[in-house]
């Protein structure tokens, strides 16, 4: 036979002959020297069993085409001033390549919705009553000089004109200083000594500073798993970092939809080049392992490689959660 019927043959998905030659890399040479190898078709029948040694082969011999079939087997793949990118729909996409959730680890859809910004915390957290059970200590002694002020004013104006009952020490000492034993007035002139007093603050918050306590309640338990989730997601960054850099939304014409534009995340991508040449050699003869099979970058990586895992800390770093309570005090209080 000629070359060209050994051509034609292969492209069929005919490769008997191929032991003949010596071996599929052998006929590759063979074709490249005579200048035959373009008639090779990386997406014909070959692709069953030998598309990731064409590859390679183009790898060494043609560059240029290897990186062309690359980009066109993996549809999340672009090269942007000579250097890979991902570019996903949304960044919970990336929960691919995550493990599906063992007992210690983070589950792949607490991953997803971690990056997808869907987290809601208070269906993977907790309540705010199983947080703390003294919002004095664990809200009020951690507020700034502004907040405690503010807190101070807020007190003040709730309590205007209400006989308040002595229920401490503290209170039946200004309840007898104010003339009235059987009442107390909370106002400027008592409320610091009031507000510094964890006894009576407390007792105030079981009574008549019910709705402050609860609000307290709601900015610690909104503190508390707002920053566990910062967490969370660090943690879940720190192993996209294995293969993926931070990234940015970029703006895309839509596919079909005329004047519309979507939003998509492009991130750049690390070690792209010997991933893929580790993924095309371990593939070697398997129709199921190419490229073109699995159709992303963020599939070959979930087939071929080791999935990601985080395990989550139990708590969150108290100092996030003080800073979230200051940040967040004047919008509940």
């Amino acid at each position: 036979m000629d070359i060209q019927e050994l051509i034609e043959m292969f492209n069929e998905g005919d490769t008997d002959f191929i032991k003949y030659v010596g071996d599929i890399e052998t006929f590759f040479k063979i074709l490249h020297k005579r200048g035959l190898l373009n008639e090779i078709d990386p997406q014909g029948r070959l692709a069953e069993d030998y598309q990731n040694e064409l590859l390679l082969f183009y790898y060494n011999d043609d560059n240029e085409k290897f990186w062309e079939y690359v980009l066109k087997f993996l549809g999340d793949v672009e090269i942007v001033d000579g250097k890979p990118y991902i570019v996903v729909d949304t960044m919970g996409d990336f929960a691919e390549i995550f493990c599906n959730g063992g007992r210690n680890d983070l589950s792949r859809d607490a991953v997803e919705a971690l990056l997808s910004g869907e987290y809601d915390s208070y269906s993977y957290g907790w309540d705010s009553h199983d947080l703390t059970d003294d919002v004095y200590r664990d809200v009020i002694e951690e507020l700034t000089k502004e907040n405690l002020l503010h807190l101070k004013e807020y007190i003040i104006k709730t309590l205007e004109g209400q006989q308040v009952n002595p229920h401490t020490e503290l209170l039946e000492d200004y309840a007898q200083q104010q003339g009235h034993p059987e009442y107390v007035i909370v106002d400027q002139s008592n409320i610091d000594q009031v507000v510094d007093n964890s006894e009576t603050m407390n007792e105030l918050l079981d009574n008549e500073l019910s709705e402050l306590r609860n609000e307290l309640y709601s900015i610690y338990g909104s503190a508390y798993n707002n920053a566990y989730e910062e967490e969370l997601y660090e943690d879940v960054w720190n192993e996209l970092s294995t293969y993926f850099g931070k990234g940015d939304w970029i703006s895309r014409p839509h596919t079909y939809k005329k004047d519309t534009s979507v939003e998509k995340y492009r991130a750049p991508i690390h070690n792209f080049e010997s991933n893929v040449l580790d993924f095309l050699k371990s593939g070697k003869g398997y129709s199921q392992s190419t490229l073109e099979y699995w159709g992303s970058y963020l599939s070959i990586l979930n087939e071929d490689f080791e999935c990601l895992s985080v395990y989550p800390s139990d708590y969150p770093d108290s100092r996030k959660v003080d800073k979230n309570i200051n940040m967040y005090f004047s919008d509940y209080i």
